[in-house]
C-alpha cells in the first residue's frame, strides 16, 4: 500500500514539472520571437504604394538644339561682285539679324550663295553674313546663243526659290544676255527675260 502511494506521488510529480516546463517554454518561445523584431522596425502594410515614376531629364545637347537658331537654307554659288551702294551686313537672312559689318558702295565682296532674299558673301575676317541682292551689280552682261541640254523652267531670279515665269527645252536655242552666279539670264523670242541654271545650258 504504502508502495502504491510513492508511486502515484511520484506520477504526480513529474506530470506538474511536464506542466510547469510546457509554461516555461512557450514564455521563452514568446520572448525570443518578439526579441527578434527591432523596436525601430517598421513592418510594411499588404497594400503598398505603386513605385514612383522617375522624373523625366532633358539632355543638354536637345535644349541646346531648341534654343539654337534654324539654320538657312542656302543654294551654293559663287562670284565676285561689285557694290552699287553701302550696304549692311547681317548674322542671318532677316532684315531684324545683328550687323556684323557696313560694306561700302564701290568695293568688291565675295558672294557665296544665295538664300530666298539674300545672298550669302563670306568677308575678309572669314565670317559668313547676308545682303540685300539689290545692293550689287549681280548680272554680267554678255551676248551668247546657246543651245539647251534640258528641259528648264524660267525663273524671275538667280534662284531655285524664284517665280516661275515660263519654260525652256532641251534642243532649242537661247539667246542669253547675262550671267548670274550659276544662272544665266536669257530673253526669249516673246520678249520675256528670265534666268535658267547654268546646267541646262551646252
Amino acid at each position: 500500500m504504502e508502495a502504491r502511494r510513492g508511486r502515484i506521488r511520484t506520477l504526480a510529480i513529474a506530470m506538474a514539472m511536464a506542466t510547469l516546463l510546457s509554461v516555461n517554454w512557450g514564455t521563452v518561445r514568446a520572448q525570443v520571437n518578439e526579441s527578434d523584431v527591432p523596436e525601430t522596425s517598421v513592418v510594411p502594410s499588404e497594400e503598398s504604394a505603386p513605385p514612383r515614376a522617375a522624373p523625366r531629364q532633358v539632355s543638354a545637347a536637345a535644349g541646346h538644339q531648341a534654343g539654337s537658331p534654324a539654320k538657312p537654307e542656302v543654294e551654293p554659288a559663287h562670284a565676285v561682285v561689285k557694290l552699287n551702294n553701302d550696304t549692311a551686313v547681317l548674322a542671318q537672312p532677316d532684315k531684324t539679324s545683328k550687323q556684323i559689318e557696313q560694306a561700302q558702295a564701290g568695293k568688291f565682296i565675295d558672294v557665296t550663295g544665295s538664300t530666298h532674299y539674300f545672298l550669302q558673301v563670306k568677308l575678309k575676317s572669314g565670317e559668313t553674313g547676308y545682303i540685300d541682292p539689290a545692293a550689287v551689280e549681280l548680272v554680267k552682261p554678255t551676248d551668247k546663243i546657246f543651245t539647251l541640254t534640258s528641259d528648264s523652267a524660267v525663273l524671275e531670279k538667280p534662284n531655285k526659290w524664284s517665280k516661275k515665269l515660263s519654260a525652256v527645252h532641251k534642243g532649242h536655242n537661247v539667246h542669253v544676255i547675262g550671267i548670274a552666279l550659276d544662272y544665266t539670264k536669257i530673253r526669249m523670242k516673246s520678249g520675256l527675260e528670265g534666268y535658267v541654271p547654268m546646267s541646262a545650258l551646252e
